[in-house]
């Protein structure tokens, strides 16, 4: 396969180009914002069986009839029939002359394991484009004082030279194969996930292309000059998205100084040893197979294992290095920046539970009865959820509130994120403050709804490939385990009012994490909205 990538042009390297992938930054919060639904509700590793691994061996194979497997591509050339046999054809018309019987087939989840240790599983919905993840166990939280900021630096470095790929082939490859704006690399607290959507037939040609990134980066001097840039754009683009920056603050609060609490984005102070050696290191200390998950949908489970396991089989992966598993510590604390807005962003979190804790059905349910609501919310979008009623409703200045939770290997943030003119944000705290404190009373009729509502989302969330991938990848990093939306949902009905109730108990027993972004001039003072949250 390389030697095809590698001969399949006589055009030459001209320098680095720019990233394929979006600006990380934006898409990391956008992801976190699409997918809390799912992801914030993720089954709990206690409560579901461990599935079993098929143990994948490496073969030694005849390469000429491996390159024969892979489909027809050519560099920088796009063939066109001649003559088009669509040439006027209209849209009412389908051009499949002789349409295949579709194979109906109830998908699955199917789960590998190469014997270096990585974990490969996927879910096949016979869909023509696939989604492939490769999550890698590392990011922000394993981050020191000499290298803050390192996690978003791999992430620069994603898709550029490789052993066998020079920058420009990688770019022109995802190009050819039309992935090149779907291709990412982003770097969260616990993970850094390489992403690809291509055409399913192409799925061979974007394995090994992905597994280089992983398997033997080059890191080049001018490579990671130029990238060095990014991190100015990458502070430039949080500082214009409030959320993203809310998200940020919230985390620092709520972690001050240690693990989740550590920034996702490298300042502008990383710069000065944003170096190969600084990259490289953090790899061969993080990225062993052993730490590393490739999910695949709308794949064939045996095509997906098959080249992966083609990928790494003549190579030296990283050694698996014993690292110190730090617990991250929550502190609960008060943050507070101004922004170039009227508006003041707040959040407001508690320390949540972990992926491993049986009550994440039950914070669910919580997040539920808290909803949400805008000024603009139309049917169907949660009117009648408590902040919609007695936040959004109760004051004109409110510009949306929801709630949010977001759990981690070992421990996590519940909590409600909300808008307002900056002069009125201070009536909205003391709202927020009042609807979650009533969390620990909830009756059986409202109980009951949100726990309908619950399981609709996530049922609906198997229609998002992009949240099927992310969900998957999550769970079986940290935990090993995979729950369907199907296990949850069972989880979900056993959930009483006494259950949601102690939880809540315990949720608002921590002390609170205050974050606010832009006119921040009537945000309550922190001691008051410890008292608040009290009274």
């Amino acid at each position: 396969f390389w030697l095809k990538l590698a001969l399949s042009s006589l055009f030459l390297d001209f320098g680095p180009l720019p990233h394929p992938s979006l600006p990380a930054t934006m898409m990391r919060f956008r992801a976190v914002q699409r997918l809390q639904a799912f992801k914030g509700c993720t089954r709990s590793a206690s409560t579901v069986p461990a599935p079993t691994f098929g143990t994948v061996k490496f073969e030694k194979e005849d390469v000429e009839k491996v390159m024969k497997e892979l489909p027809e591509f050519n560099f920088y050339e796009i063939k066109e029939g001649s003559p088009n046999p669509y040439a006027g054809t209209t849209l009412d018309r389908s051009i499949l002359l002789d349409a295949p019987k579709p194979v109906l087939t109830a998908p699955k989840t199917e789960f590998s394991k190469l014997e270096n240790g990585l974990k490969v599983v996927s879910i096949d919905k016979q869909g023509l484009t696939a989604r492939l993840g490769l999550f890698v166990n590392a990011g922000s939280r394993f981050e020191n004082s000499s290298n803050f900021g390192v996690s978003d630096m791999v992430s620069m470095m994603g898709y550029t030279s490789t052993a066998h790929l020079s920058h420009l082939r990688t770019v022109k490859t995802l190009e050819q194969l039309g992935s090149n704006a779907s291709s990412s690399c982003k770097a969260g607290r616990e993970d850094i996930t390489y992403n690809v959507d291509v055409l399913r037939e192409f799925v061979p040609l974007v394995v090994p292309l992905m597994v280089g990134n992983v398997l033997f980066p080059r890191l080049l001097p001018w490579e990671v000059k130029t990238a060095q840039k990014k991190v100015k754009e990458g502070a430039a683009a949080l500082a214009a998205d409030p959320a993203a920056m809310v998200s940020e603050l919230v985390h620092k609060a709520a972690f001050c100084n240690n693990t989740l609490g550590f920034s996702t984005t490298a300042s502008e102070r990383s710069i000065s040893y944003f170096t190969p050696e600084t990259v490289r290191s953090y790899m061969l200390d993080h990225f062993a197979p052993e730490r590393m998950v490739m999910v695949g949908v709308n794949v064939s489970h045996e095509e997906l294992t098959k080249w992966v396991s083609r990928s790494f089989a003549d190579y030296n992966a990283i050694p698996l290095k014993k690292r110190e598993e730090v617990k991250a510590v929550y502190t609960g604390g008060d943050v507070r920046v101004e922004g170039n807005t009227d508006l003041c962003h707040v959040a407001i979190g508690f320390e949540s539970v972990p992926f491993s804790q049986k009550e994440l059905a039950t914070v669910g349910v919580l997040k539920t009865i808290l909803g949400g609501g805008s000024a603009t919310s139309s049917i169907g979008s949660g009117l009648s959820s408590r902040l919609a009623t007695q936040v959004v409703k109760q004051n004109p200045y409110v510009e949306s509130v929801s709630a949010f939770n977001t759990s981690y290997s070992d421990s996590g943030i519940f909590g409600v994120y909300g808008v307002a003119q900056g002069n009125k944000a201070g009536e909205m705290c003391m709202s927020i403050a009042k609807s979650l404190k009533s969390l620990t009373s909830v009756s059986k009729d409202e109980l009951s709804k949100a726990k309908a509502m619950l399981k609709g989302q996530l049922l609906r969330s198997l229609d998002d490939d992009a949240a099927l991938l992310q969900d998957i990848g999550s769970q079986i990093m940290v935990s090993g385990t995979y729950g369907s939306p199907a296990d949850f949902a069972k989880l979900v009905d056993g959930v009483s009012e006494a259950e949601v109730a102690s939880v809540a108990k315990k949720l608002l027993s921590s002390r609170p994490s205050v974050a606010a972004y832009g006119n921040t001039c009537t945000v309550p003072h922190y001691a008051e909205m410890e008292a608040a949250m009290k009274a």
